[in-house]
């Protein structure tokens, strides 16, 4: 009987007294919300550094400032060199007086010139994909100059700079000049076809703005999108959720909301050549015409008519902003090559080897149909 509660005593003990080994406690720890990642250049009056390779800047909030506990700034930024991601990171943790945690980080800002080379944005790109810390749902972006100067920038409106950019981000949702790509999507579409797009960021002293896309192709950016573009590409890889615009009847310009939509996209070959066809479905709603104009937004055939206009604008901006990625970038963008693996294995077969110089010269065809569902309140 002594042995038997001896026996329990000592179980206890162990299941007590137990602790983590690793364990860092909770005001130890810096949560980073954002991620800078530049490219290390000398300044002009340096000697050529040649192992420094990256410039890392991280930002994680004073959580007593923003709990209204403490002073200081709202954010602590830290901003250091080397040759690898994993050294600047444990090199910061010597500076922090805490660990580093990237759980809870919200979006890794990538600089332009970083993401013009090509082996330093892949092996980011393979940090990136390696970490189980950082999930597939955070945003990747390339920044219109350095990324640094993002981390800088003090906005107006939130001081947590990772939650403010998440925020934006699901602007998707609202307007599709912003690129609807998580970092699954980036990873998952250079995988397949070596291509992709990202959210193209800017700042200005005080705020910046998310809009327009980078282009992504062999592992590197080759250019840009401008915002309209973007939303075109949006329509053609079936992610607007609602979009804005004007058409004009009569002298009139009205504004159109655009919703759920939906675009299917076939690649097949007709007469010897590889066809992309967008098949574009949505509702419009009218949101501006002109006060006391009592019937023609009740008028049938007036609807009609205005959603015949929405279409043929939307169809003309597509073959537009196709055109340009087949002209200006050579990029599949939209995935045409993947579509035809998936769904004309035989047809892919026949032009797999040679898709990069096969797709420039693809015809588009689209049809699109927007039917004016509601006219808004006209009593």
């Amino acid at each position: 009987m002594r042995k038997l509660k001896l026996l329990i005593i000592s179980v206890m003990s162990i299941v007590i007294i137990t602790g983590c080994w690793d364990k860092v406690e909770i005001d130890k720890r810096a949560f980073v919300a954002l991620i800078g990642i530049d490219k290390f250049e000398n300044n002009a009056d340096q000697k050529k550094d040649k192992k420094n390779r990256y410039t890392v800047t991280i930002a994680y909030p004073n959580t007593g400032v923003i709990a209204g506990k403490g002073q200081g700034e709202p954010k602590f930024i830290y901003t250091s060199t080397g040759e690898n991601f994993s050294d600047i990171i444990n090199g910061l943790n010597t500076r922090l007086g805490k660990t580093t945690f990237f759980r809870h980080t919200k979006a890794i800002i990538l600089g332009e010139k970083l993401a013009k080379d090509e082996k330093l944005f892949r092996e980011v790109l393979d940090v990136i994909e390696r970490s189980p810390e950082l999930g597939r749902k955070i945003h990747l972006i390339i920044a219109k100059g350095e990324a640094k100067e993002i981390l800088d920038t003090s906005t107006k409106d939130e001081t947590v700079l990772g939650l403010f950019i998440r925020e934006l981000m699901e602007q998707t949702r609202k307007t599709p000049r912003i690129a609807d790509a998580d970092l699954g999507y980036i990873l998952r579409s250079l995988h397949e076809s070596h291509t992709a797009i990202t959210p193209k960021i800017v700042s200005s002293k005080d705020e910046f703005k998310i809009a327009g896309a980078a282009v992504l192709k062999d592992f590197k950016m080759i250019g840009w999108l401008g915002e309209l573009e973007t939303k075109d590409l949006m329509f053609m890889q079936d992610k607007i959720k609602s979009s804005e615009m004007n058409v004009v009847k009569d002298d009139i310009i009205i504004a159109l909301r655009i919703t759920d939509v939906s675009t299917k996209m076939r690649v097949y070959e007709e007469e010897g050549e590889i066809v992309t066809h967008f098949d574009v479905d949505g509702e419009a709603n009218i949101q501006q015409h002109l006060f006391e104009v009592r019937d023609q937004p009740l008028d049938h055939e007036y609807l009609e008519k205005i959603g015949n206009l929405a279409a043929g604008n939307i169809k003309e901006e597509i073959k537009t902003t196709y055109k340009k990625i087949q002209d200006d970038y050579q990029a599949d963008l939209v995935q045409a090559g993947e579509s035809l693996r998936k769904h004309e294995p035989d047809t892919w077969d026949k032009v797999k080897e040679n898709w990069d110089e096969i797709f420039p010269t693809t015809k588009v065809k689209v049809d699109v149909k927007i039917k004016v569902r509601r006219a808004g309140v006209t009593k």
